[in-house]
């Protein structure tokens, strides 16, 4: 019997059903196939992205440098985790920013000048100061299996980018991540290619950048289930970005000061995980809430560390008290419901507005 090829939209429906990791090494080993991979719908459970590693499901991808000095025997050799420049020098995070690049963090070391002094050099490669060879080679790590890249044509840096654009990068049919991490301080994303709808999220530590980022790489027309972040006592207050408005499900955790600046972020379900003590600051709390009328279905729940009777709270909007629950009328035909309930064994207050029945 004679075969014949496949259709390209045979292709794609193939393509579809299979792993991620198993699709994106048959279209490097059949080039045929990659435009119908491209075009292929995706769905990736997992992507973890840190600074020399990421994971697709269960499948990682981690970037080391090996090297082999034979210029000085005191110099360490072996794998290092950080990329160097022809002197040994760690490369700075500026310096290995490339077009398309997203920092996630503040501002760093761009303007810092090198130290080149000789107590400096002794320890670094002397490759440019001897006739002895130096070998320094990119160890890829996939899944148990080592390949090695001549390190003189390619920094880690520079893989991580290439990898990243070989499999997301032009893109043209729809793909989701369902659960993405970010750990890493550059987003290395590709320039071109259709945006992923993003699902579930986490960022880590919150800064400003990583915000910029996500806008700049998600398919807005899809708002994300959830958000997850850590907010710590040093970092800036958290800034009315526009991007809270594309995000269902709010989660911070962490510096429990986010309570008196999280009632202007534009997210309609807030969650603060951090253990907070109610018994002081409730009532400033539901004062700064009822400030200005709150469009119905907005909820913030706060893990509660200790409670306060809500009796003991007077505001002119009550309509009903108890000790752990109460109503107050909001100005848009609303009423706000403040509750204590009990999850797991964790005691929760609830602030939510919702349609006056009455």
């Amino acid at each position: 019997m004679e075969s014949k090829p496949m259709l390209f939209c045979d292709t794609k429906t193939v393509l579809a059903y299979m792993e991620p990791n198993f699709r994106f090494n048959l279209a490097l080993k059949i080039p045929l196939i990659g435009p119908a991979e491209k075009a292929a719908p995706l769905i990736i459970n997992r992507l973890e992205l840190h600074d020399n590693r990421f994971v697709i499901n269960d499948t990682g991808y981690r970037m080391t440098v090996y090297r082999q000095c034979q210029a000085d025997a005191g110099l360490y050799n072996g794998e290092v985790d950080d990329d160097s420049d022809e002197y040994g020098f760690k490369i700075n995070l500026d310096e290995s920013l490339q077009p398309g690049d997203l920092k996630l963090t503040h501002s760093g070391n761009m303007h810092q000048r090198r130290k080149y002094t000789h107590e400096v050099l002794q320890y670094d490669c002397p490759e440019k100061m001897c006739s002895l060879p130096c070998n320094h080679f990119i160890r890829l790590y996939v899944s148990g299996s080592m390949y090695e890249f001549p390190y003189q044509k390619m920094k880690m840096y520079q893989m991580m980018k290439r990898l990243l654009t070989t499999f997301f990068g032009n893109r043209t049919g729809e793909w989701t991540v369902k659960n993405m991490i970010l750990q890493n301080s550059v987003l290395r994303w590709p320039k071109n290619g259709r945006k992923p709808i993003l699902q579930n999220v986490e960022i880590g530590e919150y800064t400003p950048p990583k915000l910029d980022a996500l806008q700049s790489i998600t398919d807005t027309s899809v708002p994300l289930t959830s958000l997850k972040m850590r907010v710590l006592t040093y970092q800036p207050k958290i800034s009315n970005h526009k991007f809270w408005m594309n995000v269902e499900h709010l989660i911070i955790s962490e510096d429990v000061k986010v309570l008196y600046h999280m009632f202007s972020i534009q997210t309609p379900n807030v969650s603060v995980t951090t253990p907070t003590p109610l018994d002081v600051n409730l009532k400033s709390l539901i004062n700064k809430f009822m400030m200005r009328t709150r469009p119905i279905g907005i909820r913030i729940s706060i893990r509660a560390s200790s409670k306060m009777d809500l009796n003991m709270i007077n505001h002119r909007s009550v309509l009903e008290t108890s000790t752990d629950a109460m109503k107050l009328t909001m100005r848009n035909e609303a009423v706000v419901n403040v509750q204590y309930t009990e999850i797991d064994s964790k005691t929760w207050l609830t602030i939510e507005t919702v349609p006056n029945k009455g």
